[in-house]
């Protein structure tokens, strides 16, 4: 294949040859004996003039050319018939080989034709903090076991800036109440709190996270700076509702709601919830968002403030119809705490402070299940303030201990005092209805904050 550059080298020195790499190798070949033909003071001149040829002709094509003729020849849909083919792991480097490619990678149909010929993988990502900054673990069901998510430099795709130049990822509260949205390969990460020496962006961001290129790159931020509120993508826009305000001493919970529309990297308002939530979860059911739980706080009144109270129902939102309706009694007594969806069916774990109890709701048949509980080592203690999440993966449900202590080991031992007993893993099959052990996380990161299943 002979670059765009090479062609205009060979008119300039008034050579024409067919487009093709034999042509080629044919040509140098008669150059060569030509030059060796030739007389004493036009040898050293022709050898430079065929060197500068060679090099000219098998230095890779610059980002602004398609490529050679013969790959601008393909047809598109056989191009991307070729491209879907590519491993995983060679997909960061193909975008790099020309605009046009980049383009065709980064389309919506790649993605759908990748996914239709089973080029597509389940992958856990789990995002923390740590002493330099944003580190991530990786799971993956073919090898069962964590890969310690190496620091991925923090690097724009913008400009080639560092992230952490502008959002302070040396804060360990960047991540703090931060919730997950995952968009084909790309995983948002909405409501990270900048650093203290950030003041370009305001109280919160969007961070991009590209699991094939492995960079980020900044978004625009909520309308409403918000915390512990309900996230869930339907219809490729991501949608949050409730929360409480960032730096509102009184917590009071929140009514509003906005998308995010990642075409135009913009957020707009969508109408209030019927009630206020705040601490609430999101999920998204055949393309209805489900806002549930939480806490409804009332205003100060004098020097007190009445104490929380439990929001023991669910809200819906019809996108397409832009309303909420129908709000929804929780029968779990307690708080909800992490949920997850499998087909048509809403997986609740929830809380009841000393221990655990897990839920199925079945959206279509409008009817509750409870489960069998998470076969914690050890009941939870109050002070333990562990925190939970529930991912799905095919027809597993995987909970995962995000932060928080399970005093187990140290019982064991016959010791009393507490302990650390982070990144417990358990997996729940939805058709086989049981518990197993997972691996655990690894302990390379003690903070870890959020979690999200990419088909990559």
């Amino acid at each position: 294949m002979i670059p765009f550059e090479c062609c205009t080298q060979l008119e300039a020195m008034e050579v024409s040859f067919p487009i093709s790499p034999e042509s080629l190798m044919k040509r140098c070949s008669v150059s060569s004996r030509r030059i060796r033909n030739s007389t004493s003071n036009r040898k050293e001149g022709s050898r430079r003039a065929l060197r500068r040829l060679m090099k000219a002709c098998w230095t890779h094509p610059p980002l602004d050319s398609a490529g050679s003729e013969l790959i601008r020849l393909l047809p598109d849909d056989v191009l991307l018939e070729c491209l879907v083919r590519l491993p995983r792991e060679s997909l960061q480097n193909a975008m790099f080989v020309c605009h046009k490619w980049k383009s065709i990678l980064q389309a919506p149909e790649f993605y759908e034709q990748r996914q239709r010929i089973g080029g597509l993988e389940p992958l856990i990502f789990v995002f923390g903090m740590s002493g330099n900054g944003l580190a991530s673990a990786l799971y993956c069901t073919r090898f069962g076991k964590w890969r310690v998510g190496s620091m991925f430099p923090p690097q724009a795709t913008e400009g080639n800036e560092p992230v952490a130049e502008y959002n302070g990822f040396v804060n360990p509260r960047s991540l703090l109440h931060v919730q997950i949205a995952v968009l084909n390969h790309r995983i948002f990460i909405v409501g990270t709190i900048p650093g203290c020496n950030s003041k370009l962006w305001g109280p919160v961001l969007t961070l991009m996270y590209d699991s094939w290129t492995k960079t980020l790159s900044r978004r625009a931020p909520m309308l409403l700076p918000r915390k512990k509120f309900a996230c869930c993508v339907i219809g490729g826009r991501i949608l949050v509702a409730g929360g409480a305000k960032r730096g509102d001493p009184k917590r009071d919970a929140l009514m509003d709601a906005e998308e995010y529309i990642p075409e135009e990297d913009i957020w707009r308002p969508l109408p209030n919830m019927p009630r206020k939530r705040y601490g609430c979860l999101g999920v998204a059911v055949d393309g209805i968002f489900y806002v549930i739980g939480g806490l409804k706080s009332s205003s100060v009144m004098g020097m007190c403030m009445q104490p929380y109270t439990y929001v023991s129902s669910m809200d819906l939102f019809d996108p397409r119809n832009n309303s909420w309706f129908k709000t929804k009694p929780l029968p779990t007594g307690g708080c909800v705490i992490a949920c997850s969806v499998v087909g048509s069916c809403i997986y609740m774990l929830s809380s009841h402070v000393v221990e655990l109890s897990f839920w199925k709701y079945d959206t279509q048949q409008e009817a509750w299940a409870r489960i069998r509980a998470p076969p914690i080592p050890s009941p939870l203690q109050p002070y333990n303030r562990s925190k939970f999440s529930c991912v799905t993966m095919g027809t597993s449900i995987y909970v995962i201990q995000l932060w928080g202590s399970i005093d187990d080991l140290l019982r064991r031992s016959g010791r009393h005092m507490r302990g650390l007993k982070e990144g417990l893993v358990l997996i729940y099959d939805t058709v086989l209805q049981e518990w197993s052990r997972g691996s655990d996380l690894p302990s390379f990161v003690k903070n870890w904050a959020a979690c999200a299943v990419v088909y990559s």
